[in-house]
């Protein structure tokens, strides 16, 4: 179940579309429309939404020593990390390499310090930017084969990861690669896809949200927005507050494990 190209989306999320700041004080605040982060619960955060187990790790000083127990390999570093290497300073900083030159990470808050306001002020507390030679003590590296790839029942978490896509997709008669691809930035006010976690961004819509949306009644414009979330919504049974959530991802889960939509 784990994925290393979902911790590169989630990555991306919370530092791109997600409203998220720096701050020590709160670090543990995932809060989409505002909250806070440091460095290292952002990388613990996205490895858990991911699939890992990162048993006792809660900063980046005991953060290798639990990973290299659970398929992770501790690598020198030669200036060309791959896609969901995990980039490690052990006393001060983690960061994670995307791929294409570009690492995600927190940074610092609006004041330049540990401590700030939830919500990224500066457009810069967590952010994504280029590759740079910080003194990593090493990268760490995913060993084991990340696709999940278990025809079995999806497991009911609330995370709408690859593999609830892909049953999604297998469904819904549609390509089936595990991303809903081509979406919208959510605005963050009126709706939102916090657990939907395989989404890619700028493009002209989804093969599988198209037909999603055709059964829920919905314009088939392919990109997954509010009125399309609350008519799924209503399908499933749930509160349609137009907020991909635990709730909306748990009973999509439970209605795909019944191989029916």
């Amino acid at each position: 179940m784990a994925s290393v190209s979902t911790l590169v989306n989630r990555m991306r999320y919370w530092c791109a579309v997600a409203n998220m700041g720096y701050s020590q004080a709160d670090r543990w605040n995932f809060n989409p429309s505002g909250g806070n982060c440091d460095c290292s619960s952002l990388v613990i955060h996205c490895l858990r939404e991911a699939g890992f187990d990162t048993g006792s790790a809660t900063y980046t000083g005991n953060l290798s020593s639990e990973l290299t127990k659970r398929g992770w390999k501790r690598l020198p570093v030669n200036g060309n990390p791959q896609p969901g290497d995990i980039l490690l300073n052990d006393a001060r900083h983690v960061a994670v390499y995307l791929g294409g030159g570009k690492l995600a990470q927190a940074s610092v808050s609006e004041r330049g310090t540990a401590y700030g306001r939830a919500g990224d002020q500066t457009g810069r507390e967590t952010n994504i930017r280029a590759y740079y030679s910080y003194p990593w003590d090493c990268y760490l590296r995913y060993q084991q084969a990340s696709a999940n790839n278990n025809p079995g029942r999806l497991a009911v978490d609330g995370l709408a990861g690859r593999a609830t896509i892909s049953r999604w997709q297998e469904i819904m008669g549609t390509p089936v690669d595990g991303v809903v691809s081509g979406q919208v930035i959510p605005d963050g006010r009126t709706y939102g896809r916090p657990n939907l976690l395989c989404v890619t961004y700028g493009g002209q819509g989804s093969a599988l949200i198209r037909a999603v949306q055709r059964v829920v009644g919905a314009v088939p414009d392919g990109l997954y927005g509010p009125d399309s979330i609350r008519r799924t919504q209503i399908r499933l049974g749930v509160n349609p507050d137009c907020w991909f959530g635990y709730a909306t991802a748990r009973a999509l889960q439970e209605r795909l494990n019944q191989g029916r939509f």
